[in-house]
């Protein structure tokens, strides 16, 4: 389990919709409607799960080869990921906007993390990469809720955490210079698990085979 919780730090160290909204949320508007929005996030992130975890429960349930195929793919596109993050030499740029001073509701800032949580599909993708190699040892339910609960909680603690250092001006103009190399640590973690889900994906499918 600590294994899937690293993997999924490095994909929310690495910039994203999420991220590049939280940051320019914070830096741009209230820290409370930044760490709103992160709560919408984390929502978002309990359904992505749930929907990944239940369905290849179900897989893994029906044919163990499918489970097994869907780990090489997983780790593939892991790998690839963690290649392209590797070869990334330029920072990703930070916009912080036009301070607002406007007062929102902070039920409408947790829909709209939570829309731009569920309008990146990407998660479903990532969440299958990830979990794909885990879910053969999971047995029962209450395995599966943890592992939802405590990937939302993950995310919604990170983002409160970039909420809070994205209020404060020298956190981002640090973050600005110098993110590429947090871009390029994500990747090795990517590539690493990326190639152990491969081996140990075509290592079951042989020894089904055979």
């Amino acid at each position: 389990m600590f294994t899937v919780l690293l993997v999924n730090l490095a994909g929310l160290l690495s910039p994203g919709p999420d991220f590049f909204y939280i940051s320019r949320k914070a830096a741009s508007d209230t820290r409370n409607n930044a760490i709103a929005g992160a709560f919408g996030i984390g929502l978002g992130i309990l359904f992505w799960a749930a929907v990944v975890i239940f369905g290849l429960s179900l897989i893994n349930r029906a044919n163990n080869l499918i489970q097994y195929v869907i780990m090489c793919l997983g780790g593939g596109y892991l790998a690839y990921c963690g290649i392209k993050m590797l070869r990334v030499t330029q920072n990703a740029l930070l916009s912080a906007g036009k301070p607002s001073h406007a007062r929102r509701n902070l039920g409408q800032e947790i829909l709209k993390g939570l829309l731009i949580n569920l309008s990146n599909v990407k998660v479903v993708v990532f969440f299958t990469s990830v979990l794909s190699g885990f879910m053969a040892n999971i047995a029962s339910i209450s395995e599966m809720i943890a592992i939802i609960f405590l990937l939302c909680l993950e995310t919604f603690a990170y983002f409160t955490l970039v909420a809070f250092l994205f209020s404060r001006t020298p956190v981002r103009n640090f973050y600005a210079k110098y993110n590429r190399y947090i871009d390029n640590f994500s990747g090795a973690v990517f590539l690493l698990f990326g190639v152990e889900l491969i081996y140990s994906g075509i290592s079951a499918i042989i020894n089904i085979t055979s």
